[in-house]
């Protein structure tokens, strides 16, 4: 089967968050809001990094590209810098699985029809990774920006043992 380069993109966007959502289910019964510690490091929470996967796709994915993004009330607390929520106030994680889900259809219908010379465009926000604003760059910088986060969910899987292969 022939794909066309936003296909192609699109692809890879899939097998991302099946990676993900892999290391997400095989931590769905620990504490989520659990922060592990390495080398005197700290390190985010599964909870953080899941809600914080939801808002910076919700950025790049949906607002950048120009697509209608979602309505995350909790947004400016997992996003770029931000420390997350209290668990208390934090919204439950099947709202955030959910969020994830709705993104991921939005970004796939949105980005599958675009043409070589619409990825070649510029982002809606002006936003520059690798020298290139484009909606084909802020594509790549997704993904490599959500394998780095489902390195450490992989991670968190080893260090409670978990299989991760």
């Amino acid at each position: 089967m022939n794909m066309t380069e936003a296909q192609t993109w699109v692809f890879m966007l899939q097998k991302t968050r099946e990676q993900t959502l892999g290391y997400l289910d095989k931590l769905s019964g620990e504490n989520l809001h659990r922060s592990y510690h390495l080398e005197g490091s700290t390190m985010n929470s599964v909870f953080w990094i899941a809600a914080h996967l939801a808002v910076s796709a919700n950025f790049l994915l949906l607002h950048a590209t120009g697509s209608e993004r979602l309505k995350l009330p909790w947004a400016r607390a997992y996003g770029l810098g931000g420390n997350g929520l209290p668990e208390s106030e934090a919204p439950p994680i099947s709202e955030v699985m959910e969020a994830l889900n709705e993104i991921q259809i939005r970004a796939e219908k949105f980005l599958s029809p675009l043409t070589e010379l619409d990825l070649s465009q510029p982002t809606a926000t002006g936003t520059n990774f690798g020298g290139e604003d484009s909606i084909r760059a802020i594509i790549a910088h997704h993904i490599r920006h959500e394998n780095a986060h489902a390195g450490q969910l992989g991670l968190i899987c080893k260090a409670l043992g978990k299989p991760t292969i």
